[in-house]
């Protein structure tokens, strides 16, 4: 599971006719216009957004519509488009930098989202950051705020959008996806000249959560990328994705939670939802979500794990070798309630993912003794050291310990 989250390219196509009984939100329907010139609007306060973490959730307007900004499709009012011109999620520099779009608006202009046939130069640009996206022969930027919550969910593989005028934020645009009901705010950053690099958005750096000199975890992408390293994948819930390259195969990729995988470096691609998705549990937005580790250098085949205290000859019954290759060893640890592990050592760096809450007491040769903790789902980086183990809680305790070669 490469990161889902980032954006794609529009590719444009003749209008399609709305439903004749447009569902409440979505459902194909596209607003004859766009949101009122005047209005009552409502302060907002400027938040930082981080990514996989979304920002624009609003407060539910009625049963079943989302909880982010939507069209209601009974008549066309644009829920949660009510801020004022000054919101500061939407303040822009310099407003219309690079011009105006003159591309058509609206129902009788839509655009197929798709990353098929993609010119290089387009394609390595919409790699560059988790904010763009190109569609009518155009470059645009995609609000941070609207980013992962929104836009970040459309299936760029086959839904459409229509692009709409924002009469209240000065320099943005809106795109409306009539699949999900659901606009983001776009900025627009001028047309694709052939041979001419992309411009610079300046805006989103695709940071991991934790780097140094040999890993990077949860670095995001965008959603058409290339993968520049080995990962090693630990999936946190049930699912499944495709994997399109742009070479033309597909890959189909499955998971349970748990699950951990080694996922070699690979060519520009993005992720679709699998056929029948029923059977996925959604991403908890508040719970444990797996993590990818990226693996910087290569490995050093001085680097061999071969001592007597080595925890898989310590506590073979509770510590079992996942996979190993020449960049990492990745092990499963378990404890069970009140269970406590022989001495033993670790002689590589290593991340640690906590598929369950750690309290864990550790007292080195010497007897010095701390108490470890840490949620499910956190993670954390260990370096070598020698010590026995105690679980205090009352529960089983699961790890997964990816050590490093490099």
């Amino acid at each position: 599971m490469k990161r889902i989250l980032g954006l794609g390219v529009l590719i444009c196509l003749a209008a399609f006719a709305q439903n004749k009984v447009p569902a409440t939100v979505g459902g194909g329907h596209i607003p004859a216009r766009g949101p009122a010139p005047t209005r009552p609007c409502t302060p907002a306060q400027a938040s930082t957004p981080t990514a996989f973490t979304a920002n624009n959730f609003m407060a539910v307007d009625e049963k079943g519509h989302p909880n982010v900004p939507h069209v209601d499709a009974k008549n066309d009012r644009w829920v949660g488009d009510d801020t004022c011109a000054n919101d500061p999620h939407y303040h822009l520099d310099h407003p219309w930098a690079r011009g105006r779009f003159t591309g058509g608006f609206g129902p009788q202009h839509v655009f197929a989202l798709s990353f098929d046939k993609l010119p290089p130069g387009v394609a390595e640009w919409l790699a560059g950051g988790l904010d763009r996206v190109s569609f009518a022969n155009s470059y645009w930027n995609v609000a941070a705020y609207n980013l992962y919550d929104i836009a970040g969910r459309w299936r760029f593989n086959g839904d459409q959008v229509a692009i709409y005028q924002d009469p209240v934020h000065v320099g943005w645009y809106l795109a409306y996806s009539p699949q999900s009901g659901t606009y983001a705010h776009v900025e627009y950053l001028g047309k694709v000249v052939p041979g001419v690099p992309g411009p610079d958005t300046g805006r989103t750096e695709m940071k991991g959560e934790f780097e140094n000199d040999q890993v990077i975890v949860n670095q995001p992408h965008p959603k058409l990328h290339a993968d520049k390293y080995n990962c090693v994948i630990i999936y946190a819930f049930r699912g499944g994705e495709l994997q399109h390259y742009l070479d033309g195969h597909t890959e189909e990729l499955h998971w349970q939670p748990g699950d951990v995988r080694w996922s070699p470096a690979s060519g520009l691609h993005y992720s679709a939802p699998l056929p029948g998705a029923a059977f996925h549990d959604p991403p908890p937005p508040n719970g444990v979500m797996g993590m990818d580790i990226a693996i910087k250098k290569p490995g050093d085949p001085r680097k061999v794990v071969s001592n007597a205290l080595d925890l898989l000859r310590v506590d073979p019954q509770d510590y079992k070798l996942e996979f190993e290759n020449s960049q990492v060893r990745v092990i499963r640890a378990k404890m069970g309630p009140r269970q406590s592990v022989p001495m033993h050592e670790h002689v590589l760096n290593s991340v640690v993912f906590y598929l369950t809450d750690e309290n864990v007491r550790e007292t080195s040769p010497e007897g010095k003794a701390v108490v470890a903790q840490h949620k499910a789902g956190d993670f954390s980086w260990g370096v070598p050291s020698k010590h026995k183990g105690e679980n205090l809680n009352d529960k089983p305790f699961e790890a997964l310990v990816v050590e490093l070669k490099n």
